[in-house]
Order: structure tokens, then C-alpha cells, then sequence
């Protein structure tokens, strides 16, 4: 199953203020902890040789992503990263020009900004099929860039210009295209066992945590880094 959350017209493609820029600043291993998915883990119920007795809330064996309610809890790993990275323009400041009479001038905005900001970008998540129905689950542990934050800047650097150039203060979210898989899920053993003592007839299986086992693979992009500068042009 492929689920694709975009909201640009082509998930491949900056928005229409992003300026490309290059960066190789590696990332690590990123670990999340799953969002509650719809099953039920049962502390204190007897376990069968290293298995724990779940329920899926359709009563089915399909695998079971770890999770808030259970023992143990599946991460997001990054398996992979472009070496380019993207720039968003999240404010623009006022503009100045420096004179066309002056052999040349500086310019400094002297002030300080804060800006908030919120993006909703290309996130790609692809599970097997059983998983699927956790996707939305899925796609808020994911690594992304979709998130929100604010960025504080104080203009206190000056730059030099030429006659007749334009100076702006701006403020930038770098970000980069990543790619990762799910690691660690629970297998149903086939046995079935009891939940929840006030609800016998639930329909409950143990299952084994296999802790290596990676599946899926999800696509976003990342945030890297953040700050002031201006963008100048003639």
C-alpha cells in the first residue's frame, strides 16, 4: 500500500520560494515513538515463551506495528539522504537599496524577528498490506519536516553592497530529502489467548517481537537547520 501526503503539485519539486543550497551535514539514527495505534496490550497476562497476548481491533493476526500500549515499540530508521539540501524562505524583510552616486555602501536592518512557521510537505509512506490501515499512524511517527516551529533572528550584521543593489533580511529553514524504513513488528503465533479478563471473547493472539526486522519505507524531508541572513540582488 502507498500513501502520498502532498501538497505541492509535484512532491519532487521546492516550493515555489525554495532556493536550492548544498550541505552534506550528515543525520543519525532517528527513533520515534509509535502514536497510539488501535490495539490493546494486556498487562500482567501470562505470556507463552517470550510471546505477549495483543488484540487488533478488527480481531485479526495481521502484524502489529510496536506501539504506546506494548512492551515494545517499533522505531523509524533513516537508510538514506540526499547530499543537496533545499532552502524555504519562511519571511522577508523590508527592502533597501544602496545609492547609484557611492562607491559603495553597508547596510545593516538593526532589528530582531521572530517567525512562525508551519509546512505541510511530500511525505510518502508504503507499508505491507496488513499495516496498512495503521498508515496515519504511521506517517505521524515518521521523521518530517511537516511540523511546525519558529525561527528568532537579531540583524546585527552588516553587508556590503554595491551602487544600485537590493538588500532584504530574510529568514531560512534548510531542509533535505530522506528516506527510511520501519524496524522492529509483532507476529501472530497462532494461539490465541485472553486480553482482558472482563472480555474473554475478545479475539486475542500471542504474538513474538521481532526487534531487527525492518519493513516499509517512508520519504520526507527534513529539517536541518534555520537562521538569518539577506538576500541580495541587483
Amino acid at each position: 500500500m502507498t500513501i502520498n501526503i502532498d501538497t505541492r503539485p509535484d512532491g519532487d519539486a521546492p516550493t515555489p520560494r525554495a532556493k536550492r543550497a548544498t550541505g552534506r551535514k550528515l543525520m543519525g539514527l532517528l527513533a520515534f515513538g509509535l502514536a497510539p495505534l488501535v490495539v490493546i496490550a494486556a498487562p500482567g497476562t501470562a505470556s507463552a515463551a517470550g510471546s505477549v497476548c495483543l488484540e487488533n481491533a478488527d480481531g485479526s493476526q495481521d502484524d502489529i506495528a510496536g506501539n504506546w500500549s506494548t512492551p515494545d515499540k517499533t522505531v523509524s530508521v533513516t537508510t538514506q539522504q540526499a547530499s543537496n539540501t533545499w532552502q524555504d524562505w519562511t519571511w522577508r524583510g523590508p527592502t533597501f537599496q544602496c545609492p547609484w552616486n557611492v562607491s559603495s555602501c553597508s547596510y545593516a536592518w538593526q532589528q530582531s524577528k521572530t517567525t512562525g512557521w508551519s509546512w505541510s510537505v511530500g511525505l510518502n509512506v508504503k507499508t505491507p498490506t496488513a499495516l496498512g490501515k495503521f498508515v496515519s499512524e504511521l506517517a505521524a511517527l515518521t521523521p518530517s519536516y511537516g511540523r511546525n516551529g519558529s525561527t528568532t533572528t537579531s540583524y546585527t550584521f552588516t553587508t556590503t553592497l554595491s551602487p544600485g543593489q537590493f538588500a532584504q533580511p530574510i529568514q531560512v529553514v534548510q531542509r533535505r530529502w530522506t528516506q527510511g524504513v520501519y524496524r522492529g513488528v509483532y507476529h501472530s503465533t497462532g494461539k490465541r489467548c485472553t486480553s482482558s479478563p472482563s472480555n474473554p471473547n475478545h479475539s486475542a493472539y500471542f504474538f513474538t517481537w521481532s526487534p531487527n526486522e525492518r519493513w516499509g519505507s517512508w520519504t520526507t524531508n527534513l529539517k536541518v537547520s534555520d537562521y538569518g541572513t539577506y538576500n541580495v540582488w541587483k
